[in-house]
């Protein structure tokens, strides 16, 4: 294939024509959010975000990078038929065979890095966590990096986290 790009306009919530684990990298850049709220045209799936992430992860190669971008806030929430607003752990935890590598938000001009994988650990920054805003019909950008790592144990944020930011 030469290392070029190729597109494919394909429903994101089952990805049925992509094989497994056949994409070295993929994102999703402030798309996830509306899936299923019908604004549109798709059809109403209040699941239609999680359905997004799984198909995404599946066809996603072990060591392939996925790249998201959300709205992110203190707590899940929709704004319905706009948008929804996600906890970074909700993110996360749907992942269960990815491991994140950088988790960051953006507010303004400015980006604040809230946790890192790097020498074999998960690195969290507790207080830019407790600092992502909580707008009320708006999150802040939230932006992920993951790596697929297969059935490996994945360093999960979940223990380290104090539970005030994600109650």
């Amino acid at each position: 294939m030469g290392g070029g790009l190729q597109y494919l306009q394909a429903d994101a919530t089952n990805l049925e024509q992509i094989a497994d684990s056949s994409l070295e990298s993929i994102s999703a850049l402030c798309s996830i959010e509306h899936f299923g709220l019908g604004r549109y045209g798709d059809p109403i799936d209040p699941m239609g975000w999680e359905k997004a992430l799984l198909s995404f992860e599946r066809v996603l190669k072990i060591g392939g990078k996925m790249y998201i971008s959300v709205p992110v806030g203190q707590r899940d929430k929709v704004c319905f038929n706009a948008h929804r607003v996600y906890r970074p752990q909700t993110i996360i935890d749907t992942l269960k065979h990815c491991q994140i590598l950088e988790m960051s938000y953006i507010v303004g001009l400015d980006t604040r890095l809230c946790m890192e994988y790097k020498d074999g650990k998960l690195h969290i920054d507790e207080d830019g966590l407790g600092s992502i805003p909580d707008m009320k019909n708006w999150g802040v950008t939230g932006l992920f990096e993951f790596e697929k790592v297969g059935d490996k144990k994945v360093d999960s944020t979940t223990a380290a986290m104090d539970s005030r930011f994600w109650a």
